[in-house]
């Protein structure tokens, strides 16, 4: 049986949404689901909600989460990323405290789509 095809625009939007860096993909993510969800609790609760409907691009964030922390970034990229994308205080305002912040949400993230398969 063959599977009715999306509408044209709608690929294209996931093409897109495919074709970001990495960098941008942790961005997004990062303002979609962390900067306003009251703290990781709720951070959990964001990914659960678009887990139930697909996980497509939760993984594909999970493996840009993951690329970005592998990556030599300069200095200050990390912890850019969640004082600014996350709009998150750390008490360890450094790259390595936002790695470790980082790293917490891909634990999250990565709990969620194993939950949801």
């Amino acid at each position: 049986m063959n599977q009715p095809r999306l509408p044209e625009p709608l690929r294209a939007r996931m093409a897109e949404l495919e074709a970001r860096s990495a960098l941008q993909k942790v961005r997004d993510l990062l303002q979609s689901y962390v900067m306003d969800a009251g703290g990781m609790q709720g951070v959990r609760a964001e990914f659960e909600h678009t887990a139930q409907a697909t996980t497509r691009f939760l993984r594909q964030e999970l493996d840009a989460l993951e690329s970005v922390l592998a990556d030599e970034l300069p200095p200050g990229t990390l912890l850019r990323l969640v004082e600014d994308d996350a709009n998150w205080g750390l008490d360890d305002p450094s790259d390595a405290g936002a790695a470790a912040f980082l790293r917490e949400v891909a634990d999250i993230l990565r709990s969620v789509i194993d939950s949801a398969r």
